[in-house]
């Protein structure tokens, strides 16, 4: 009677503490930026300001764990099927568009159903050569070897551009 009480007890605080970690949406590292859950406020993609792919590849730990706002064009689209259940639980899509703007390149991640994109917009609905508005949850890594930082942007949220 002892070991399933404590399962219970057990099973219950990692639900309550799963909870307070991540029902928290993730911080910007300073006080100027937008509220990190677009849609949950109701807030525009286009009232945050633009970065250029240039100026985000040339700093990339100005942006460490912020939502930017990225435009430009998709050149690229490449969709796989991530079978390994121990990344999010289930057998899912992964599509990686390639985007340019007038400075650079750089390739963003939609993580399908594992990922936080919160439009109803999903890259696998994009098409190569379409213009794009998106913001992406920027994390940057250092291989330990090389110091060589790299940028990897997540989409928090998809749309076409308008003219």
């Amino acid at each position: 009677m002892t070991a399933p009480l404590t399962r219970i007890v057990l099973r219950t605080f990692v639900l309550m503490l799963s909870e307070v970690i991540f029902a928290h949406p993730t911080v910007a590292s300073d006080e100027l930026s937008l509220p990190s859950r677009p849609s949950s406020v109701r807030i525009s993609v286009t009232a945050y300001e633009r970065i250029p792919i240039a100026t985000l590849l040339a700093h990339p730990d100005r942006y460490q764990m912020r939502d930017i706002r990225i435009a430009g064009t998709v050149l690229a689209i490449q969709t796989e099927t991530v079978t390994n259940r121990m990344i999010c639980g289930s057998v899912h899509e992964r599509t990686v568009l390639t985007l340019e703007d007038d400075s650079g390149q750089i390739e963003v991640i939609d993580r399908g159903a594992c990922g936080k994109n919160m439009s109803t917009l999903k890259a696998p609905m994009i098409r190569a050569g379409e213009q794009i508005d998106l913001l992406a949850l920027i994390m940057v890594t250092t291989t330990p070897e090389s110091q060589e930082t790299t940028a990897e942007a997540t989409i928090r949220f998809l749309d076409r551009v308008r003219y």
